[in-house]
């Protein structure tokens, strides 16, 4: 149970309070003057002496002077003594070992921090001022009053409302942060996308990303997030930050027609080189690979570093051969292997078209003897692939066995070519013209 009137006086009803008549006296105590009672509160409240200052402040709760007799005009002001008071009431109260005499001080702290806002609130600016100042008093004295933290964040929204701009910057992002956290765990899904919709205009990097990261807690699902960010992008089509989210639900959603469409937006506001390999590898997988091919070469010159230079390489390799452009493609395998000399996965692509070029080359006829001592050569950058890098060895292994049956056989060695073991052979238009290009020399074995 309360006990207001066993320190204040203060009868509290509602949002408001009065003060009983027999126990608020707007007169000093002991018959002291106006301006040597204010003295003495003055100096006890520097001194950390709580309980005199309250017995020498209190009729100021009752009188609110807006002046006192024998102090300049101006310098007295009741709004910083009822902020005094507060903090007399509130360190009183907090030292108590009744949790009565506590509740009934802190009660009597908030009730003048009620009177404030009737008192001192005449611009929105004071009103601001006074919902920061109390919505910190609630959260520092959260254990101490009934359902304190709740009443902290009901404060910062009341804050949010008046100046949503200051609010989302003030401290960093503090309020905004704690703000929509509360609402969060409270389930206001609707109320969190409002805040933040109204927030991000003014709200930093590091602002932003807390909002997304928020977006993605309050979404349960890819389709909820597509259109929420949809419905922002009818308002502003250039949204990056919408765009993103709305590639990702499409990811998820499998809209594959649709993400593309959206990356290339996203590409177009903001070209960089994850965009550019996104964009490339789905037409890969679309088996569009001219618009493939174009994104990786962009995606080449945008390359932060020679690990993604390399890859890139190869999954040029990749699209040229598979429009049978192998001469091309070598030169991309090259490319790769002038950055990483020791690129297991460049031979192994080497030795693949190799494997490619004879396939091309003896379409719509029979295998020729000639034909089979290409694959020397694959079986050549296969066994060196692996020797660089042995993080290609399985997979390598893995063709070794096919690639070595279909080798020239000793009838094709001896009789067919007229070749001997240990012989250098080149293969180039000297061997068909179909395998110019190739300009390799091996070993016959």
């Amino acid at each position: 149970m309360k006990i207001l009137a066993t320190i204040l006086g203060i009868l509290f009803v509602g949002s408001s309070f009065a003060y009983a008549q027999d126990d608020c006296n707007p007169n000093p105590p002991e018959g002291y003057s106006e301006i040597a009672a204010f003295s003495i509160f003055q100096g006890n409240y520097n001194n950390g002496d709580y309980p005199f200052a309250l017995t020498y402040g209190r009729w100021m709760t009752c009188k609110k002077p807006e002046g006192i007799e024998g102090i300049p005009a101006g310098r007295f002001k009741l709004a910083t003594q009822y902020t005094k008071l507060i903090t007399i009431y509130t360190k009183i109260g907090l030292d108590k070992s009744d949790p009565s005499e506590k509740e009934a001080y802190i009660d009597s702290a908030l009730a003048l921090y009620e009177e404030s806002f009737e008192l001192f609130a005449e611009t929105e600016e004071d009103t601001y001022e006074l919902y920061q100042r109390r919505g910190r008093y609630f959260l520092e004295n959260y254990n101490a009053i009934d359902d304190g933290l709740q009443k902290a964040y009901a404060d910062f929204e009341a804050m949010f409302e008046l100046d949503p701009e200051k609010t989302t910057t003030l401290a960093n992002g503090y309020y905004i942060r704690v703000t929509i956290d509360n609402m969060v765990r409270q389930d206001r899904k609707d109320e969190v996308i409002a805040m933040i919709d109204t927030a991000t205009p003014y709200a930093s990097e590091d602002i932003l990303a807390f909002f997304d990261e928020t977006l993605k807690k309050v979404f349960n699902t890819p389709e909820e997030i597509l259109e929420f960010y949809t419905g922002k992008l009818e308002a502003n089509p250039d949204d990056l930050e919408a765009l993103r989210a709305v590639a990702e639900a499409q990811e998820d959603l499998n809209m594959q027609t649709e993400l593309i469409t959206t990356l290339r937006k996203i590409h177009s506001l903001d070209p960089t080189f994850d965009s550019a390999v996104a964009l490339a590898d789905i037409e890969k997988g679309n088996a569009k690979y001219s618009e493939a091919a174009a994104l990786y070469k962009e995606a080449l010159t945008k390359a932060p570093d020679d690990q993604n230079k390399k890859e890139i390489n190869i999954d040029l390799s990749d699209v040229y051969a598979s429009m049978g452009q192998l001469q091309t493609s070598k030169q991309y395998i090259n490319a790769a292997l002038k950055v990483d000399p020791n690129y297991g996965l460049a031979y192994l692509k080497m030795a693949n078209i190799y494997g490619q070029a004879v396939s091309s080359c003896s379409d719509g006829r029979k295998l020729e003897a000639k034909d089979k001592v290409v694959y020397w050569v694959v079986v050549d950058y296969l066994n060196k692939a692996k020797r660089v890098d042995a993080s290609v060895t399985n997979t390598v292994n893995s063709q070794l066995a096919t690639y070595e049956a279909v080798t020239p056989t000793t009838e094709d060695k001896f009789f067919t070519l007229s070749y001997e073991d240990g012989q250098s052979v080149k293969v180039d238009g000297s061997l068909m013209s179909c395998y110019s290009w190739i300009n390799e020399t091996t070993t016959v074995r």
